[in-house]
């Protein structure tokens, strides 16, 4: 009976989790890891495949690694609530992202201008109820925790005007039910491709899918493309547009745009490099297999965002912001803070 209960209680808690992650297709492991990290990234409806130049690229393109030839440090903190689901309102997810990069020239010459890079993403649910096989109530309250652990590089094959840049990412992914005995782990890699000529960029991305005990994440393709267009001296649109393709589910595509303004205001040893406004429609799908994508669009989120970027003396701090509507945590704000140095 006990078994029974843990297995009941594991059931909700897995659909409350996968309901989080808006992507209703089907449950499947580390749901988490569809929700994308870095407020940039987010804010342009995660179309960052052919983008990837932060430390996102981690999770995104780890290709992209190579677009960063200075240390660098970032953090995200998200937080949202569930007012519109009367039985969940109590519920509070968080995901968190950090990375750190490190170009390897900086230490020997022997890999050229690749770079290393170290992530990690936390997504925790406090204030689960703990529940009997029947629904009844059997007093106090649990969390659910996932986490995932990257090992990441990217490798410039070559440079210039057209450059073509190689990236892989170990990953290491483990998920927790604090209050019962349910936890699991499993290793996941993912290796990226991204090709360059002048602003117009192709990327591509797979994700093997983690395997935890018997059960396997789907395996994942990502396809991307970009183009950063200057108007004058002081402007520049970025628009870009991913194609996901999932074992099971249909084709699905995220859009972005980004508009910037470039140096609104300069001093000597201080200045707004950029300003950039963002948008983005993530989660689309464009095709009707599995007689899912009704659902799938029902759950289609519409993103915003703002970005600034600052220098003072040699180092450079990325600051932005996305808002997020369309998905079951409405009202969800992602914050991310990069520093180069």
């Amino acid at each position: 009976m006990i078994k029974i209960k843990k297995s009941f209680i594991v059931v909700q808690i897995t659909l409350i989790v996968f309901l989080a992650s808006n992507v209703f297709a089907g449950v499947d492991l580390a749901p988490f890891l569809k929700k994308g990290v870095g407020a940039k990234a987010i804010g342009m409806g995660g179309a960052f495949t052919s983008v990837a130049d932060d430390p996102s690229a981690i999770y995104w393109n780890p290709a992209g690694l190579t677009k960063m030839q200075m240390y660098s440090i970032s953090t995200m903190g998200a937080m949202g609530t569930s007012d519109k689901y009367p039985g969940l309102k109590e519920i509070i997810p968080t995901h968190q992202f950090f990375a750190a990069t490190m170009p390897l020239a900086n230490l020997t010459d022997i890999f050229g201008k690749a770079v290393f890079g170290i992530g990690y993403i936390s997504s925790t649910m406090d204030g689960i109820q703990h529940t009997s096989s029947d629904g009844s109530p059997l007093g106090g309250t649990m969390s659910h925790t996932d986490s995932a652990y990257y090992l990441s590089m990217g490798y410039p094959v070559f440079t210039g005007y057209n450059s073509l840049s190689v990236g892989a990412s170990l990953k290491y992914i483990s998920y927790e039910f604090s209050g019962i005995s349910e936890s699991g782990s499993g290793m996941d890699f993912d290796a990226g491709v991204l090709y360059s000529m002048g602003t117009l960029n192709f990327g591509a991305m797979l994700t093997k899918g983690v395997e935890i005990d018997n059960d396997k994440a789907p395996m994942t393709t990502k396809f991307g493309v970009s183009n950063k267009f200057k108007i004058g001296n002081s402007f520049h649109i970025l628009g870009a547009m991913d194609l996901i393709q999932r074992q099971e589910e249909p084709l699905i595509t995220n859009i972005g745009a980004e508009f910037g303004i470039r140096e609104p205001l300069m001093f000597d040893n201080f200045g707004i490099n950029t300003i950039s406004f963002r948008f983005g429609v993530e989660g689309y799908a464009i095709e009707n297999r599995y007689d899912i994508s009704s659902a799938l669009n029902e759950s289609v989120g519409y993103n915003c965002g703002l970005g600034i970027d600052l220098y003072v003396a040699r180092t450079y701090l990325q600051l932005d912001i996305a808002l997020l509507s369309g998905n079951m945590f409405e009202q969800s704000t992602k914050f991310s803070v990069n520093f180069y140095f």
